[in-house]
């Protein structure tokens, strides 16, 4: 098993082959400070830090893999895609220790949470992946504008990167957008290496125009945006506005149940979060974690992921 400083050395070793300014080297220098607070948070012994460090550096190897193309960096593409082989199960052992759970009994081990980025249509949820488990976000106030730049990278970081899980419903995946959704947002048809080739800014595009703005997530009290803007994206925008519709109803705020958000929905969501505060919040995430739960009960092979879905949903609790 790879150690720490191995990491590190290939890490170091990947920035000769970018230049110096560029997103990649970025993203491998933070790689590389998520493993040094990995190791000394593993010295001290503080076991759920080491976790969530090492999950994120792992995602942020992930990204990196992904999405530089193969040329002369050819051999450092293979031997970081090896040290990241290992370093999957070293996180995934940590989170055993913490959970009481034995490595073995970990789903799927090195293909655990993997993700999918649903199109506009789809009503269910499907498989997603959490390779970094990111200390939850402040939740917004009443009254404060939601910054949709920091949610969308927020939605980022917890999809990762490129993905063709045969468990998956929407196929090949990167930074959680499917084939299925980039054939539409470009308007012809494509391939899976389209999908592993595609830039994290037309993610981020796509992410804005297709999940937010057309959805009018924008339109919600700035307490409920994130919620629904991920909630949009990991169920379909559909599904979240329906969530958000039933769980106004059932706070008292009826509203119709049309998966559109208009003037009713609207003013039933300021009225309930006038009236609730982060309990509304709350709720949201109990609704989702039903919705998650019973696809499970419907098809018990998305059990695997149910344990990444849980902890996605709960990162928006109060």
């Amino acid at each position: 098993m790879s150690t720490y400083k191995d990491a590190r050395d290939a890490l170091e070793d990947s920035l000769n082959f970018v230049r110096q300014d560029s997103p990649e080297a970025i993203k491998i220098r933070a790689a590389i400070a998520a493993l040094d607070d990995a190791e000394t948070a593993e010295i001290k012994r503080a076991f759920v830090d080491a976790s969530r460090r090492l999950e994120d550096a792992t995602a942020k190897l992930q990204a990196i893999v992904a999405g530089l193309q193969p040329n002369a960096a050819s051999q450092f593409l293979d031997r970081v895609t090896g040290v990241l082989n290992d370093l999957t199960p070293i996180a995934q052992n940590v989170d055993s220790l913490l959970s009481g759970e034995p490595a073995s009994a970990l789903p799927g081990m090195a293909e655990v949470n993997l993700p999918t980025f649903p199109s506009v249509m789809e009503t269910v949820v499907p498989p997603v992946r959490e390779f970094a488990r990111p200390a939850p976000s402040p939740t917004p106030q009443l009254g404060v504008h939601a910054d949709v730049d920091q949610m969308i990278e927020d939605i980022l970081r917890r999809e990762g990167g490129f993905v063709d899980h045969p468990n998956d419903r929407g196929g090949p995946t990167n930074f959680g957008v499917t084939l299925k959704t980039l054939m539409a947002f470009r308007g012809r048809s494509l391939s899976g290496e389209d999908v592993r080739r595609m830039s994290v800014d037309e993610a981020r595009d796509i992410y804005r125009s297709d999940y937010f703005l057309r959805p009018k997530i924008d339109q919600l009290p700035a307490l409920l945006q994130p919620q629904i803007f991920d909630m949009a994206i990991n169920h379909g925008p559909g599904t979240a506005i329906k969530l958000l519709q039933k769980v106004l109803t059932e706070a008292g705020h009826p509203c119709s149940t049309d998966g559109g958000i208009g003037d009713e929905t609207t003013a039933c969501a300021r009225a309930a979060v006038s009236a609730l505060g982060n309990a509304l919040s709350n709720l949201l995430v109990e609704k989702r974690i039903d919705l998650y739960k019973a696809i499970v009960d419907r098809d018990a092979s998305q059990g695997v992921f149910l344990r990444g879905w849980l902890r996605r949903a709960n990162e928006f609790r109060a």
